[in-house]
């Protein structure tokens, strides 16, 4: 094809790749900024560190959640949720209990001090947010919140059809 001229079609569908692919790092690029920014005080703006993923995600799943359930929250293995919890419960902001129902399974709940490092810590500064999102309208900022939890629900689904697709190719071996 090099020394053939491209069509209208070809030059249009290779520019919208280009800009698609433009689009998908300019959103991972400005989150690993996000996550690496610094308020005025130099503290990170907002908590990205494991315990405090695993409190949100404690609170989040809502009762008591078993370590299955918090992996599956974070997105990571129970065995992996485990090791979360259980530094969490020496810092005192987790504790176990045995599954009323099956008590081979330990649910995790979050402790007063737990809640309390949740709200403490739930909304990075507010002079910092407004400096970070002044003149974004709130319609903006909503389409922009709903464009990207389309792409993470694809994501998932994506995620969940490559893994059935590997059980399906292993289970004919």
């Amino acid at each position: 094809m090099e020394g053939r001229p491209r069509t209208r079609a070809q030059i249009t569908s290779r520019n919208q790749h280009v800009e698609a692919t433009r689009f998908l790092y300019t959103i991972v690029e400005t989150a690993e900024r996000i996550k690496s920014a610094r308020d005025f005080g130099g503290s990170p703006a907002l908590r990205f560190d494991p315990q405090w993923s695993l409190l949100r995600a404690i609170e989040r799943c809502g009762g008591c959640p078993s370590f299955a359930d918090v992996g599956r929250a974070l997105r990571i293995t129970r065995q992996a949720a485990r090791d979360l919890a259980l530094a969490a419960e020496e810092s005192r902001h987790v504790e176990f209990f045995p599954d009323p129902h099956d008590r081979r399974v330990i649910q995790v709940t979050l402790t007063p001090a737990g809640r309390r490092t949740l709200e403490r810590h739930r909304y990075p500064d507010l002079g910092w947010i407004f400096t970070l999102l002044n003149g974004l309208e709130p319609d903006a900022m909503c389409s922009t919140a709903h464009v990207l939890r389309v792409i993470g629900q694809r994501l998932d689904r994506y995620a969940a059809d490559l893994r059935a697709r590997r059980s399906r190719v292993a289970g004919r071996f």
